[in-house]
């Protein structure tokens, strides 16, 4: 299922070049594609050509430029508000928004300056933003969401198209049950948003209802995920591909006859990186797997961005034939519907709550014991253990 893509000598070294990737984006278009390079504060435009063959889909990347301002600081997260522009979500600094440069052929690098930047210090409620979604909600209106990911909530920020995409409110539209949101979409119809939930191995989904606010619980959980990242909807809403930066695989989730709600396990298990290379990446239990997704926009090329692979391109409708259905099955009830009980959510956010606390527990002891305090002490800890116990 994996399509191999052809590009120059030039474009190619461009691609081995990206250091550490965190997100990847089609334009509208399909025509441009936008990488994150988390390490080296930059981002890299490829242009991209797809086309339909008797022998599947053929990928051509046509073009690469460097893109780097003043204000990358680990651009972590990105997404495109039209075909000429861009928003980016960095880690260490602000959301910043750039207009992007026209094609230019034989160019390799350009400076961009943002035209809009939101910081915490600006009552944008953003703080070490690090993943970006843009919803349209009519042709002179949208909105974009945003994780931040160390202060543990969403923030929604709308924008008016006819005036220079001006920012025009924000608010804080999650917080609840986050812990480290790392990825975000919003489906296309915009009735669901997926959050990926990193420090409780789950995607939480929320109807995208008015009432939705930072006290709302999640609707649906996604279960069977190490750290989830990057995250995609179809363009039909039926099927959820989630990232998971833990594994060397992306997996997909089909939607039930209740849309979203409820908890689901993966329909499909797809492996996108071989056992060498995932490991190669692997320095810690958190990384190693695929980072950044995203779909085109006919849903039928995924498109894959991690250090050790930093770019790689998938063919959908393969991708959903691996799932049988089986999970699904196992939870469905004798008329061949699927529960959606209250309760089964509340059992769930209740053992997700107490792994955190858990995994808290254990990075709280790890510093101390690594403190040098803990390590002069140790022999007289040692001492006071071979000494007779008084009672």
């Amino acid at each position: 299922m994996q399509l191999e893509f052809t590009a120059s000598p030039e474009v190619r070294a461009a691609v081995e070049s990206l250091g550490r990737t965190e997100d990847v984006r089609f334009s509208p278009s399909n025509r441009r594609l936008a990488i994150a390079c988390f390490g080296r504060h930059r981002l890299a435009l490829f242009g991209i050509e797809m086309a339909e063959s008797a022998s599947g889909t053929r990928v051509t990347l046509t073009s690469a430029l460097e893109l780097t301002s003043p204000v990358f600081k680990r651009p972590h997260g990105i997404d495109f508000i039209d075909e000429d522009t861009i928003v980016v979500a960095n880690r260490a600094g602000d959301v910043a928004l750039f207009k992007l440069p026209a094609d230019a052929p034989g160019a390799r690098q350009l400076m961009l300056s943002p035209f809009q930047t939101w910081s915490a210090e600006e009552l944008n409620l953003v703080e070490s933003p690090g993943s970006v979604a843009v919803a349209y909600l009519d042709k002179d209106r949208c909105e974009i969401l945003v994780c931040n990911n160390y202060a543990h909530t969403v923030t929604r920020h709308a924008l008016d198209l006819t005036d220079a995409a001006a920012l025009r409110s924000s608010e804080v539209l999650l917080r609840r049950w986050l812990h480290i949101p790392d990825g975000v979409a919003v489906s296309h119809d915009h009735e669901w948003i997926a959050i990926s939930n990193h420090e409780t191995h789950g995607v939480l989904l929320y109807e995208n209802r008015s009432s939705l606010d930072e006290t709302s619980a999640p609707d649906g959980i996604l279960r069977g995920v190490a750290y989830p990242h990057g995250i995609r909807f179809s363009a039909d809403g039926r099927h959820l591909f989630v990232a998971d930066a833990g594994s060397p695989s992306v997996l997909v989730f089909a939607r039930n006859g209740d849309g979203w709600r409820g908890v689901h396990r993966p329909d499909a298990t797809i492996r996108v990186l071989d056992q060498a290379t995932f490991l190669r990446g692997q320095t810690n239990p958190e990384e190693g797997g695929p980072k950044g997704i995203d779909i085109s926009a006919d849903s039928r090329v995924l498109v894959m961005t991690t250090e050790e692979q930093p770019l790689t391109f998938f063919d959908v409708p393969a991708m959903l034939d691996q799932g049988t259905g089986a999970a699904r099955q196992l939870n469905r009830t004798a008329d061949g519907a699927v529960p959606t009980d209250a309760s089964e959510i509340d059992r769930e956010l209740s053992i997700m709550e107490l792994e955190v606390r858990a995994q808290r527990a254990e990075r709280a002891l790890a510093w101390m014991e690594s403190t040098i305090s803990w390590r002069m002490t140790a022999p007289v800890r040692r001492l006071r253990s071979l000494l007779p116990r008084r009672h």
